[in-house]
């Protein structure tokens, strides 16, 4: 679907222009809604139908079948991979073996508790492995514009300023159906 670039006309006069383009507005709203809930009601059914035949198919058991013969055949890996001359394992039906995964830097629980006391036996030990990453407060800022407490002035020295754009804005009363038909579709 192509959609042109739409350029306003600018043909909105009065304040009855306006009412009359917000209520095509709410009947082109109404029927996205319409048609994006039917679609979501649909799609919902064909998931309903494919989850209770898979499941009278045994999808369940299957799925179970399936996490217990990973961990057998893992659990005999284990054993056997010294025999292995590779890393991988090839067989008529597929592959497996060992890889290593990505690295990662974990706690040893009986020298820090938590990441908060690793940092501190890093800052005395490994000083040069912490990160020092300064950065703007700017919730401080905005708190102290909102209680009028906050100096401009200096705050425009240091090449800032608190900005506040007004936006337009439009809802119809069908736009809340559209905006939960199109959540429906989502998570359908």
């Amino acid at each position: 679907m192509i959609v042109a670039r739409l350029k306003p006309k600018n043909s909105i006069k009065s304040k009855e222009q306006a009412e009359a383009a917000m209520a095509r507005l709410n009947q082109i709203d109404t029927q996205l809604a319409g048609w994006d809930l039917d679609e979501a009601e649909d799609i919902a059914l064909v998931r309903e139908n494919h989850v209770e035949e898979q499941n009278k198919a045994g999808r369940p058991g299957l799925e179970t079948e399936k996490a217990l013969l990973v961990k057998e055949i893992e659990s005999w890996a284990l054993e056997a991979q010294t025999s292995w001359e590779k890393k991988t394992l090839e067989t008529p039906f597929g592959r497996m073996g060992f890889r290593l995964g990505t690295p990662a830097v974990v706690l040893i629980k009986r020298v820090a508790r938590s990441f908060k006391e690793a940092i501190e036996l890093v800052k005395k030990i490994l000083p040069a492995y912490v990160r020092d990453s300064p950065e703007i407060d700017k919730d401080a800022i905005l708190a102290a514009d909102r209680d009028k407490t906050l100096d401009v002035g200096k705050l425009n020295r240091c090449g800032l300023m608190v900005d506040q754009e007004e936006q337009f804005w439009i809802e119809t009363n069908a736009s809340k159906d559209l905006d939960e038909a199109s959540k429906k579709l989502k998570c359908a």
